[in-house]
């Protein structure tokens, strides 16, 4: 099974491009920025090497950097069960370095992370908040919770889609960005990405709409407003099969492993 990820890469500018919080940059914000950086340097292109492609599974690697980004060390945490496949994953850190350096305001000589992987056929894929610090400092330990809850966050709006009936036949990738509060209100929201038609994009802020109220947010988190950003991607072209004519299934192929790396095949 062929992946692609055009989303992830997008979403990783995204996390890049808009502040967790609706106040001044912090360090926590600084973190999980160098944190969407690692993951999506990591990804690359999504190819693995040759000698993994054509498997499929699940791992996960811990991997160790010092503040050059130069990789110190990195081992299998949990295998795919396919040596060969494990050594091609081994070969994406080795090819990797140098990393992104760490923030001014991280004073560790090196840093240690865990990082779950999806495979399928020629690709891999780091699921989105999926990377956390294996001895999280109290930075860390923010940025992390964070992470989980946005990811718990995603999932939650992902469930409340529908897909609007005037659109089928139309497919394309929507940006939504939206504020909650620490009850988990919905304060605001807006489309950062257009999928070029307006039921796609109107369903778009409604399905955030409907999700309300939202898991709350951690307590670690210094801010009492909370800054998500979400892509979901639409598919309302005919599937082969379908008695209708259309299916959410190619919708939930393609967002699903984005949100919970279980194929994202999320």
């Amino acid at each position: 099974m062929q992946m692609k990820f055009p989303l992830l890469a997008a979403l990783l500018g995204l996390l890049a491009a808009f502040p967790a919080h609706a106040q001044t940059d912090t360090q926590t914000e600084r973190v999980t920025a160098w944190k969407a950086r690692l993951t999506g340097h990591i990804t690359g292109s999504g190819l693995l090497p040759i000698e993994g492609r054509g498997q499929s599974g699940h791992a996960k690697v811990t991997f160790v950097i010092d503040r050059s980004g130069k990789l110190m060390s990195r081992a299998l945490v949990a295998s795919t069960g396919s040596q060969q496949l494990d050594a091609a994953l081994l070969a994406i850190f080795d090819r990797a370095q140098p990393f992104p350096e760490p923030p001014s305001e991280l004073k560790e000589d090196t840093f240690s992370f865990s990082v779950p992987i999806v495979i399928g056929g020629r690709h891999f894929n780091v699921p989105p908040y999926g990377l956390a610090a294996s001895a999280p400092t109290p930075a860390f330990a923010v940025s992390d919770a964070l992470d989980a809850w946005r990811k718990a966050v995603t999932e939650h709006v992902w469930r409340n889609r529908t897909f609007p009936p005037e659109a089928i036949g139309q497919k394309g990738d929507a940006g939504v960005t939206f504020v909650v509060n620490r009850s988990g209100k919905l304060i605001s929201n807006a489309l950062v990405e257009s999928t070029g038609f307006p039921p796609l994009d109107a369903e778009t802020l409604a399905m955030v709409e409907r999700s309300v109220p939202f898991p709350k947010p951690p307590v670690e988190a210094e801010d009492d407003l909370q800054r998500v950003t979400i892509l979901i991607a639409f598919d309302g072209t005919p599937l082969k099969g379908s008695s209708n004519g259309w299916s959410w299934a190619a919708d939930e192929a393609k967002v699903k492993s984005k949100v919970n790396g279980v194929c994202r095949g999320c």
